[in-house]
């Protein structure tokens, strides 16, 4: 790729990390521009995405074929673009009724398999080699099964939750607690590798090998919101001078 290309690179892909990093200041002008490219650009791409890997595969090339029965979902299909006229939009429910219907149809077998047959199996399953394991290992899987247990005691909802079932279901929710906080450690953890990625890149382009697009953006963005902060204070003054005076 020509140098020009990738100074160019550099200097949007400075641009666009901070002007989204911007919110952290206030909402500004800076930032929404940068949200609407993101968005605009995200679904540019996955409408030429659909087009390619749907349209064309699947509906045009079958179509060349002699498969015509692939017209029926087509046709379904293109009754969702019917929501962009709001005298037709009713057509797309056709569509929508038969999508929801086939998607919880596949779902529900799914979920049980995934969510609680599976669930079930792998708690059951190193028991019926308790035999070949260390101690570690046994009292690894008896305290997941008392712990699975705690927790669907807590969601056993059939009987009071009182005496010996409510101190059971009060250790469930500390099992809860510490596996939500591990979820939640893990999110922020993945969170931060996607923030150090950026500064990164941003300390990347800093070089002079891109005309210090870096802090050059950066200086131009502190400036800009020096400006907006006392142009906004000034008409601030100016409207409450204003309704003083009884204007608004």
């Amino acid at each position: 790729m020509p140098h020009s290309l990738l100074v160019l690179g550099a200097w949007v892909t400075g641009f666009l990390t901070l002007g989204i990093f911007s919110f952290l200041y206030k909402d500004n002008p800076l930032f929404k521009i940068t949200e609407n490219l993101y968005v605009g650009v995200g679904m540019g791409y996955y409408v030429s995405l659909y087009f390619f890997q749907v349209w064309t595969p699947l509906v045009w090339e079958p179509l060349k074929d002699g498969n015509y029965i692939v017209i029926i979902p087509s046709i379904m299909g293109l009754l969702l673009l019917s929501q962009l006229v709001p005298k037709l939009s009713w057509l797309s429910r056709y569509t929508l009724t038969f999508t929801i219907g086939y998607s919880c149809g596949l779902a529900i077998p799914m979920t049980i398999n995934t969510d609680l047959l599976t669930q079930i199996l792998g708690t059951a399953k190193p028991f019926a080699n308790i035999a070949n394991v260390g101690g570690m290992d046994v009292f690894n899987m008896i305290f997941i099964l008392i712990a699975v247990l705690c927790v669907l005691t807590y969601f056993f909802f059939s009987v009071e939750s009182k005496g010996a079932v409510k101190k059971v279901s009060n250790v469930g929710i500390y099992v809860l607690m510490a596996y939500f906080g591990a979820a939640f450690g893990n999110t922020v953890m993945a969170r931060f590798s996607l923030l150090y990625g950026r500064f990164d890149t941003l300390t990347k382009y800093s070089h002079a090998e891109y005309l210090y697009s870096t802090p050059i953006l950066l200086t131009l963005f502190v400036i800009f919101f020096i400006v907006k902060h006392f142009m906004d204070k000034k008409k601030a003054a100016i409207a409450a001078e204003a309704e003083a005076n009884g204007e608004i």
